[in-house]
C-alpha cells in the first residue's frame, strides 16, 4: 500500500524501471495511463519531470527534487499507516459527497443511510449544490466524490457512469387542456438559478425553446419551486423521481405528453489503489 497520489506512483514506478512501458507493467496500467498521470503532475508543476530518449526516462533536475520529495514521504508512511489502520471502524473516516440537489436528495443520501451500521465511525457528508464547482472541491480537499457530467471527468480522476436523471416538464393542475404553445407565449420558466440551462435544454431538444414569450424566473430551492409550480406562478423541469408523487396525487400535471429528457451523469474521485472498504460501499451504492 502506497499513500502517493496516483500520479505520484506513475512518476516513481518510471524512475524504478526507467520506461513508461516497465512502469504501466508494475502498475497493470495502459502506457497511454502512465503518460497522462506524468503530463497531469508537469501541467500542475509546470515542469518538465523526463528527459525522453531510447535509452528510456532520465530524470531532469526538477524530477530529482520531486524523487527526494517522494523519497522522503514513503520514509513516513510507516508511521502514519499505524495511526490510520482500522479507520472507519476504530477511528474517524470522513467522507464528503458534492452534488447536485436531484441526484443527492432522491438517490444518494437514503441508499447511504445504511453505511453507518457497518462502519459506525464513519462521517459521510454531503454538500447539495446545483451551482458550485464540484470538481473544484474534490481538487481542493472539501470533497471526496463529486457527481458531474461524463465529459466532465479528468483524466487524473477514477469515475463510475451512473443512472441519467431524467427530466419531466411540470406545471399547476389548472394548467390542464392548454396548448403547449400557449402555455410557452404567456407563462414563465423558474429555473434554480440563472445558470441553471436544464428547462432551456429540454426545450431545445423538443423544438420549443423558440415560443418562450417571458424571461425566467428563479427560486434555488427544491421545496419552493414545486409550490410555485403548483400556484401556477410558472413551469419548469423536474426529475423523475422528484415529480412522481407530485404527479400521481395530482398536485402537478405533466406537460408535453410526459416526454423525458435523459442528462447523463457521473461519480468522479482521485484515484486510491488500496480503496478503503467504507469508500468502496459509497461507490458502490451511488447508482
Amino acid at each position: 500500500m502506497s499513500l502517493l497520489a496516483a500520479n505520484l506512483q506513475a512518476f516513481m514506478a518510471i524512475v524504478r524501471q526507467g520506461t513508461v512501458h516497465g512502469a504501466a507493467d508494475e502498475l497493470h496500467l495502459t502506457q497511454t495511463g502512465v503518460t497522462q498521470r506524468i503530463r497531469s503532475i508537469e501541467k500542475e508543476l509546470e515542469t518538465t519531470l523526463f528527459l525522453r530518449s531510447r535509452k528510456g526516462m532520465k530524470l531532469t533536475q526538477e524530477g530529482e527534487a520531486l524523487l527526494r520529495y517522494c523519497k522522503g514521504a514513503e520514509d513516513l508512511e510507516g508511521q502514519v499507516l499505524s495511526q490510520i489502520i482500522g479507520a472507519g471502524n476504530e477511528k474517524p473516516a470522513y467522507v464528503t459527497v458534492v452534488g447536485p440537489t436531484s441526484v443527492i436528495t432522491a438517490r444518494v443520501v437514503d441508499q447511504c443511510s445504511g453505511l453507518y451500521t457497518a462502519w459506525p465511525n464513519l462521517y459521510l457528508n454531503f454538500i447539495i449544490s446545483d451551482s458550485v464547482d464540484r470538481l473544484g472541491l474534490v481538487r481542493s480537499g472539501q470533497a471526496s466524490i463529486a457527481i458531474i457530467s461524463p465529459e466532465q471527468v479528468p483524466n487524473e480522476m477514477d469515475s463510475k457512469t451512473i443512472k441519467p436523471d431524467k427530466y419531466i416538464l411540470v406545471a399547476t393542475p389548472r394548467w390542464r387542456g392548454r396548448r403547449m404553445a400557449e402555455i410557452l407565449e404567456k407563462e414563465r420558466v423558474i429555473d434554480f438559478n440563472e445558470s441553471d440551462q436544464t428547462t432551456l435544454n429540454y426545450l431545445k431538444k423538443f423544438d420549443l425553446v423558440s415560443l418562450l414569450g417571458k424571461p425566467r424566473l428563479f427560486v434555488n430551492n427544491n421545496e419552493a419551486i414545486i409550490k410555485l409550480f403548483r400556484s401556477g406562478a410558472g413551469f419548469g423541469t423536474l426529475t423523475q423521481e422528484i415529480a412522481k408523487p407530485y404527479l400521481e396525487s395530482g398536485d402537478l400535471i405533466a406537460l408535453n405528453g410526459g416526454a423525458l429528457m435523459e442528462d447523463p451523469l457521473a461519480i468522479a474521485w482521485y484515484p486510491r489503489p488500496e480503496m478503503p472498504g467504507y469508500f468502496k460501499a459509497i461507490v458502490g451504492l451511488i447508482k
